[in-house]
Formats: structure tokens, C-alpha cells, sequence
């Protein structure tokens, strides 16, 4: 039904059961490739309890796959190893966490005020990262929120993309149309969705009930909500006061809350704006002040470029890496940034082999001081791996790598896309259709060409008529490029890393490591 390989069991031997409800069942895995990786296995009915399959439900399904595709591969999100799907289910392998829920972790009195705001922060970046990709996750909560491992100082990956849903804006609109059906957990719905007219801002509310629940124990309108009336939450996230006075409320956090949990989603912050605010970065502070103990990263925004390019879709990658040539050729343009994706580069290749391994890049991100895990490079690597040879080449580095919103703005700008278009617009109609994006999934080494056709034309075509325009390519590349911005992502540096820069400072400022 989705084009998604029916053969799980060859892959996957299943286990014990992890989770279930109405959404279906979470099973344990265990890699069959003699490897012991370990997955989780989130299986899901094609058809409902109650009724026939529709649309609209195998949509939602469809939805799910394509957003935790896209978005799994930041530090925030869990990541999606394979979809795969048979008459009944689909089955949907995730990366494992065995830390539990954020919800346990509060209420087993394991989360101090400095934990809950690596919580926010974690919870924030990656609501930013989805509104800047017009994705409206729609169920925010600490259930959704899950701990890598046992450790105090886990990373948060958000997991449960079933409710998310994309909503760019119209061709030639520069706004997302409204929101209208009523969808989530009650407790932590907007006002706005309780009214049925809501944008992606609906999120940051949902992530400030979360914030005060973690920091006091309670709901921010009730002690318990048991015995309530669907229609009494409502009545009370519709009118009555948040008490930003409660005693276990830290003021930083208030005045955080205050920003999150206004009624008026206009005058509400952005999750990017409230990831500004300075209670969640204390910890940051107390580390700047530590004497350095590690060596010089490459750059500090290395591994946020990695994560902002590999969580755009694939169509948008493809067609950015063929632009990246054409930048690297035009002499003068960009030239700072492929001179220091160049040098990057070099440093990465150890074996000069003209492609970047997942070994290479752990062992090069590690060796100059980014704290990442072997299994989070990989998911890194395997997205920027656009022709999925196994390696990122240099052209696939300098797309992930190349200031794209500063580019946009440049004269030639017009003449790359057009040209990257012609070349898709293979028969000249002026349009891209699903044959010549199949063309594209077979030149990315991908058997299943015209599914993975269909998820292209799908990140593109806005208005649904089943071809890509010249104006829909071009709103494509623009896509959000003032608002996904590099601190939107977990940069990862070891706590006291020295001469912390940007990837353009530390080249052409100079200074120490292999990619000065």
C-alpha cells in the first residue's frame, strides 16, 4: 500500500513487548546481520479498530514515516531506521532508548532544576527545527520526550511523530494556512486549537505545560485532573490564570513560562525565540567559566551544519548538492565556505580516498572535540550520504556545510536553481513529474525508486496536482531559510572545548587543528 519493503523478518527478529495502546505496539528488536543492534518496533493496523481503512487515516500513517524520516536524523529526535510494511501493519524501526520517559524520570525525583532545563532546551531546539521545516508536531508532552540512556546527562530524543503534520504556506503565501481540528492531549492543547484555529505556535504552549509540569509536580491548572470534564480543561486553559508564583517555580523559569504560555499566540515567543532565554543556558555559562580541558574543536558549528542538512528532505538535499557544484565552480562565490568545507574535508578523509566513512567521521569529530556517539554519527552520515554510496564525498560535505540563506541573496543565485531544474526537467515540459523523480531515487542507488519518487514529489508539490512547478522548486530551496537557523541544533561540544568559532573563523582566522 506505502511501497515499503514486506520483509521485517528478514532484518529484524522481534522481542518483548516495550509499550502498548490504542496506537498499536512497541516491541524490542534485535539487528538478524549477527551486528546485536538493538531497535525499537513500532507496529501500527493499516485499519482501525472501529471501520474500514480511509484516506485519511493511511495519510496519517504515510505522514508519521515521512516526518520522523526527515526529522530523525537531529540530536533531539529518535531516529528512523526503516519503514517496512505487510497486508495488515506497518512496522516502523526506531532507534532504541533505554532511558525511559521524561514523565518516569520526574517522577521518580531524578530531574533537578538544571536537568528540566536541559529538558526545555532539548524540547524546544526540536520544535524549532520542525517550524522551521512548516511540521507542526501537535502532541507535546514528557510521554513524547525520551532519554537516550540511564545516565543523568542523556540527550532527549522526541519520539511519537503520529500526530505531526506538514503545513507550508500556499504558493506566492509567505504564511501557513490555520489549523482546525482539535488534536493532542487535552491537558497540554492551545487555547488556539481548543478554538480550532491554530499555527505551529500551538507547540510552544504545549512545551510550557510540559516545563511547569516537570518543575512542580503538577499540571498548571490542576492539582489532578482526575474527575474532570473534557469541557472543564477546556473551560480552564481557556480562562483561567497561570499561577507563575507557585513556590517550585525558579524565577528564570517563570519569566520563561510567561513567554511560553501566553494566551495570545501572536504575542506568544517562537520556539526559536524562546530558546534565547538565559535560564535554560546557566549550565552554559558555568561551563565557559571552567578552565579548558579539551582540545580546540574544528569549528563549534560543525555538527549543527551536519544536523541542519540532513534534516531537510531529500528532494531539497539532492538538488542543493547538485547547486553545490555550481557554487564551488563559480569563482569568487561562496568562496570562504568551500575553501573551509575544502579544508574540513581533508581532515575528515584520512585514508584519501575522496569519500568520508562513518569511521572516518566519528574518529575526526571525536578526535577534535564534539561528545557524540558512534550510532549518532552514523544517522548523521547516512543522510548526508545523498547518492548513498556508503561515504560523503566532497560535494555532498560542501552542501551540508554552505551558508544556504546567505547564498540566496546572492545575484547568481536564480541561474543555479534554474539550472539544477533544467536537469531535472529532463523532457523540458516545465514542470517535474514522477518519472523524472524517479530518476533521481534510481541515481541515488535506491531500489524502490518510484516509492521514494513519490516522497520527493510529496516535499515539493503544494498544491497537489502531481508535478513540481518552477515556482514550487524555488519555494523549496527558500523553504524557511531565515528561520533555520545553526543554533536551532545541539552543537555537541565537549564541555570545556578551547577556541570555540565558527567554520568560517576557524579557517580563514586560522589557529590550531587539522582544519586550520
Amino acid at each position: 500500500m506505502f511501497g515499503y519493503p514486506r520483509d521485517l523478518g528478514a532484518h529484524w527478529e522481534l522481542g518483548e513487548v516495550l509499550g502498548a495502546g490504542s496506537f498499536g505496539v512497541v516491541r524490542s528488536a534485535t539487528a538478524t546481520d549477527g551486528s546485536g543492534r538493538l531497535a525499537a518496533v513500532k507496529t501500527v493496523a493499516k485499519t482501525p479498530r472501529r471501520g474500514p481503512a480511509t484516506p485519511r487515516t493511511l495519510l496519517k500513517l504515510r505522514s508519521e514515516v515521512d516526518a520522523m524520516a526527515q526529522l530523525g536524523p537531529s540530536l533531539d529526535a529518535v531516529a528512523l531506521h526503516a519503514a517496512y510494511e505487510d497486508d495488515a501493519s506497518l512496522h516502523m524501526v526506531m532507534e532504541l532508548c533505554s532511558g525511559g520517559s521524561v514523565l518516569e524520570r520526574a517522577r521518580a525525583g531524578r530531574l533537578t532544576e538544571a536537568g528540566v532545563a536541559r529538558v526545555a532546551r532539548a524540547t524546544l531546539r526540536f520544535l524549532a527545527q520542525c517550524h522551521a521545516k512548516h511540521i507542526v508536531f501537535r502532541d507535546v508532552k514528557p510521554d513524547n520526550f525520551l532519554f537516550l540512556t540511564d545516565a543523568d546527562d542523556s540527550p532527549v530524543r522526541a519520539t511519537d511523530f503520529g500526530l505531526a503534520l506538514r503545513a507550508p504556506p500556499p504558493p506566492g503565501g509567505s504564511e501557513p494556512p490555520a489549523l482546525t481540528s482539535r488534536t493532542g492531549t487535552p491537558v497540554y492543547m492551545a487555547p488556539e486549537v481548543i478554538r480550532q484555529s491554530y499555527t505551529a505556535k500551538a507547540d510552544v504552549w504545549s512545551a510550557g505545560v510540559l516545563v511547569y509540569q516537570l518543575l512542580t509536580g503538577r499540571l498548571p491548572f490542576w492539582e489532578s485532573v482526575a474527575g474532570a470534564s473534557l469541557q472543564d480543561v477546556w473551560s480552564a486553559i481557556l480562562n483561567d490564570p497561570v499561577d507563575l508564583g507557585h513556590p517550585d517555580l525558579p524565577a528564570g523559569a517563570a519569566d520563561l513560562l510567561k513567554s511560553l504560555m501566553e494566551r495570545d499566540p501572536e504575542k506568544r515567543a517562537s520556539a526559536a525565540e524562546a530558546l534565547r532565554h538565559p535560564w535554560l543556558h546557566a549550565e552554559d555559562t558555568e561551563e565557559a567559566a571552567s578552565p579548558s580541558t579539551t582540545a580546540a574543536p574544528l569549528a563549534k558549528d560543525v555538527v549543527q551544519r551536519l544536523q541542519r542538512f540532513a534534516t531537510h528532505g531529500r528532494l531539497k538535499q539532492a538538488v542543493l548538492r547538485l547547486i553545490a557544484d555550481d557554487v564551488a565552480a563559480d569563482v569568487g562565490k561562496g568562496e570562504a565556505a568551500v575553501n573551509a568545507a575544502a579544508r574540513l574535508f581533508d581532515a575528515l578523509d584520512a585514508d584519501r580516498s575522496g569519500g568520508v566513512t562513518v569511521q572516518e567521521m566519528v574518529a575526526g569529530l571525536k578526535a577534535e572535540g564534539y561528545a557524540l556517539t558512534d550510532f549518532e554519527v552514523a544517522k548523521l552520515v547516512s543522510r548526508l550520504d545523498v547518492d548513498r554510496d556508503g561515504a560523503v564525498d566532497r560535494g555532498e560535505l560542501l552542501a551540508a556545510m554552505l551558508d544556504w540563506g546567505r547564498l540566496q541573496a546572492d545575484a547568481a543565485w536564480a541561474g543555479w536553481v534554474g539550472r539544477a531544474f533544467a536537469r531535472l526537467d529532463r523532457d523540458g515540459s516545465g514542470c517535474v513529474d514522477l518519472a523524472e523523480l524517479a530518476w533521481v531515487a534510481r541515481a541515488a542507488g535506491n531500489n524502490g525508486a518510484l516509492a521514494e519518487a513519490a516522497t520527493l514529489l510529496r516535499e515539493a508539490d503544494a498544491d497537489g496536482d502531481g508535478r513540481i512547478s518552477r515556482a514550487e522548486f524555488f519555494a523549496l530551496l527558500c523553504e524557511a531559510s531565515g528561520d533555520d537557523a545553526l543554533d536551532l541544533y545541539d552543537a555537541r561540544v565537549a564541555p570545556g572545548a578551547a577556541a570555540l568559532r565558527p567554520l568560517d573563523d576557524a579557517v580563514n582566522g586560522g589557529g590550531r587543528g587539522r582544519a586550520a
